[in-house]
């Protein structure tokens, strides 16, 4: 929701229809319909989309400035469609790059998230914390990815040896490895559309250096790649079939995101998977100066005490009394 305007996101469209009303739409995606009045959308994302846009439709589209993108898993340049050169009320992009070009902000944000990851360590917690420390004094990039660099790297042995594979490297071409990268390309993917989908350029990130590639999803990933680990890591236990690894692990991580945790940071109960679309919500948050600090939602325990202040919720709250849901009830 941006001021009184609302944003769309359609999966798998397959009708638009004319209803009666000037700006009054009848859309039709895959699990379901909705009526919509174009005055009060800003935005249209159609994933997935499949069939034809009406003539009339986009022209409408166009007399309510509002923008369309029609993207599909993975696709780093969606097609855009701009109704007029009005810019944004709330202009993230600018402030993205901004930010990025500040040392200052844009180093905080990259310890944040390195940060996230060395809590998420699933072993080696003594030099995570060492690790952490030395991170509260890094001041710039170099340092900080020097300092993540060293620190995962002694994770990356103790994580192989833990699976009985300690000849194994995580940048070498090993089964296991090609499994971390199919789960991290999978998560890319998911990361992607919502980096799209809230105005935020793919391609400009605060940890990762270049601009010639979509990297800020593998920034936002940081903070929930322990999924993927564990997700591979219970594949290997489970599969001695090198050539099946990739199809289970997949399988398993998709079954972690379904799962139902707890967000400390807003107090909700949510799906797994709602935490990477609360990354992107979280960045744009802090980007806009509505929240002051960067926040990213992360699982943890229900306990008391005053939680941090935040401008964002998190999509698809589950209320407490259905939080032992799982995706095959």
């Amino acid at each position: 929701m941006r001021g009184k305007r609302f944003s769309l996101w359609i999966p798998y469209l397959k009708s638009i229809s004319k209803l009666k009303g000037r700006n009054k739409w009848q859309i039709e995606y895959n699990g379901g319909e909705l009526s919509v009045d174009l005055i009060n959308v800003d935005f249209i994302m159609l994933y997935g989309a499949v069939g034809s846009l009406p003539v009339e439709f986009l022209d409408n589209v166009c007399a309510n400035h509002i923008e369309i993108m029609i993207h599909r898993r993975n696709m780093a340049h969606p097609t855009v469609i701009y109704s007029s050169p009005l810019t944004d009320d709330q202009d993230v992009l600018t402030q993205q790059i901004l930010y990025r070009q500040n040392e200052i902000k844009r180093s905080y944000i990259a310890r944040i998230l390195i940060r996230e990851r060395l809590t998420q360590f699933i072993y080696a917690v003594t030099f995570a914390d060492v690790g952490k420390d030395r991170l509260k004094k890094a001041r710039n990039i170099l340092a900080i990815r020097s300092i993540e660099a060293e620190i995962t790297a002694k994770y990356w042995k103790e994580w192989f040896a833990s699976l009985n594979h300690p000849e194994m490297m995580r940048r070498g071409d090993n089964y296991i490895a090609k499994a971390l990268d199919a789960c991290s390309y999978f998560m890319y993917g998911v990361l992607l559309r919502w980096i799209l989908f809230h105005k935020l350029s793919p391609c400009h990130a605060f940890l990762h250096q270049p601009s010639a590639y979509p990297s800020l999803p593998y920034d936002l990933m940081e903070p929930y790649r322990y999924i993927i680990e564990n997700a591979v890591s219970l594949a290997v236990k489970q599969e001695d079939d090198p050539s099946r690894l990739n199809a289970l692990a997949l399988d398993i991580l998709k079954d972690l995101l379904e799962e139902v945790v707890y967000v400390p940071a807003t107090r909700q109960y949510v799906r797994r998977k709602n935490l990477l679309h609360g990354i992107v919500l979280a960045l744009r948050s802090y980007l806009l100066g509505e929240t002051p600090k960067f926040i990213p939602p992360v699982e943890g325990e229900k306990k008391g005490g005053r939680p941090p202040q935040v401008k964002y919720k998190l999509p698809g709250e589950i209320p407490e009394t259905k939080t032992n849901l799982s995706r095959w009830n």
